[in-house]
């Protein structure tokens, strides 16, 4: 274990560091999607949560031009890669409080694309609960302690852990969710906790085009035993269909459709 000391004490002598403050206090947002082909597959709904975030987080120097014109410089130069994007602040002022001259940095991590996961998963549920606050409901900000523990809950590569407030079904560890219920898809209402993905976003908008019932909605623990079909999403995982909720089997073949409509790319 690397231990690192910080002295402020003497302020004369040792002027005072700059702080990481997504290290400190989780103040940070990020996204995460695919290059393909040397092309940021839906970079533009990608920006659109940045600028979200943001807003929502009261940062107030994020340059997407400037973020636009380094990534065209950087994928141009990739075949294939997962890339993830995130957006933090650091200032020397310590404390809560985000300090008049807080400096937004971005950091850009390319890595291997991963192979896309088994065929189908099966959901369990987490004993984790998930964080509830609606002032950073949808957002992707970079404190996720609660899926951290609940994705420790998952024993196989197949498998994925839902997580709830309460009564209510919210989402999986790394995952936002859909069922089949009396004929209709619904995915969970996100008002009060969740992430609104990038392809749960693209998935609800090809079933409205293409005329599929739908809909966002509270969706109960007890509810989860009548549906007859369900999968997940991420953005690197695209449609993830699901065989099984709890051990109890569920049809694949209305996810597989979905599947060949919303790709991962």
């Amino acid at each position: 274990m690397h231990i690192a000391v910080i002295n402020q004490i003497d302020k004369d002598q040792n002027p005072l560091p700059t702080l990481e403050r997504a290290s400190l206090f989780g103040d940070g947002f990020f996204t995460t999607g695919i290059i393909q082909d040397s092309q940021f597959c839906h970079q533009q709904r990608h920006f659109k949560r940045l600028r979200m975030s943001a807003d929502r987080l009261l940062f107030t120097g994020l340059d997407l031009s400037q973020l636009q014109d380094r990534l065209k410089q950087l994928v141009s130069q990739i075949e294939s890669a997962a890339i993830r994007i995130s957006i933090a602040r650091q200032q020397q002022q310590r404390g809560y409080a985000i300090a008049a001259d807080a400096k937004t940095v971005c950091t850009i991590l390319l890595s291997k694309l991963p192979a896309l996961p088994c065929d189908y998963c099966q959901l369990i549920d987490a004993k984790t609960v998930i964080s509830c606050n609606p002032t950073l409901a949808g957002i992707k900000h970079i404190n996720r302690l609660d899926s951290v523990l609940a994705a420790s809950e998952i024993s196989s590569i197949n498998q994925e852990a839902l997580m709830y407030h309460g009564d209510l079904v919210i989402c999986g560890s790394k995952s936002n969710l859909f069922v089949r219920l009396n004929g209709v898809w619904l995915t969970p209402k996100l008002s009060n906790c969740g992430i609104e993905g990038i392809t749960r976003d693209r998935t609800i908008e090809m079933l409205n085009q293409q005329n599929i019932q739908y809909s966002i909605s509270d969706i109960h623990r007890s509810d989860l035993t009548d549906v007859d079909a369900a999968f997940v999403t991420n953005s690197l995982t695209g449609i993830w269909p699901v065989k099984s909720i709890n051990d109890r089997l569920v049809k694949l073949e209305n996810s597989n459709y979905i599947r060949k409509l919303v790709t991962r790319i």
